[in-house]
């Protein structure tokens, strides 16, 4: 049985995004990959902006997490959050580019910031409660780590093509924990050695 023919253009649009960046990829080429006429396509989308944001809106809906207490809890979000870099590469290649599309792209891109830098943020809170993070050495320490840890996230694809890094992915779980690891304590150091 065949997939809703929305689902199908949103499949496709995403594989050439990946392979082609967004605007290496026309209309046309959207709907020969799904077999349609780009009239079709028009129907059901009618601008290639649309569908980026509906592939955005599709990654809203995706799983939220806990706000983490212990570092073996904060792992899992990172885990995750590379994994949203590989399957969504079309977006972290081109995450400036695709603010400038439309304001809803800019208003998703913005939640899901605001969102991130917030789980964080509890985040650290707790981490700090429980022995695991230092005081901070001067006010906002922690934000400007959690920034870091953001646009490490965020950025670390087109990085990776611009340095020619083959390890996208444990090099940036490897960052975001270089990040932390000034922030520990001796408790967090002991911690941090039981996550693989």
């Amino acid at each position: 049985m065949r997939k809703e023919i929305k689902d199908e253009i949103l499949d496709a649009a995403k594989a050439l995004f990946i392979a082609k960046g967004y605007h290496g990829v026309s209309l046309q080429d959207i709907a020969d990959s799904v077999g349609i006429s780009k009239g079709n396509l028009t129907y059901h989308f009618n601008k290639k902006e649309t569908i980026m944001e509906v592939l955005l809106s599709r990654n809203e809906e995706k799983k939220h997490h806990a706000v983490p207490t212990t570092l073996k809890e904060l792992d899992p979000i990172f885990r995750d959050l590379r994994r949203a870099q590989q399957d969504n590469a079309y977006y972290f290649l081109h995450h400036a580019e695709l603010s400038q599309l439309s304001a809803k792209i800019a208003e998703l891109q913005d939640a899901a910031y605001r969102e991130s830098k917030e789980l964080f943020k509890q985040g650290f809170i707790n981490l700090q409660a429980s022995g695991t993070l230092r005081d901070e050495l001067f006010p906002g320490e922690y934000d400007c780590a959690i920034d870091a840890l953001l646009m490490a996230f965020i950025y670390w694809q087109p990085y990776s093509h611009l340095c020619k890094t083959s390890n996208v992915i444990d090099g940036c779980r490897r960052q975001a924990w270089s990040i932390l690891y000034r922030l520990l304590t001796e408790k967090g150091l002991l911690e941090i050695k039981a996550i693989d």
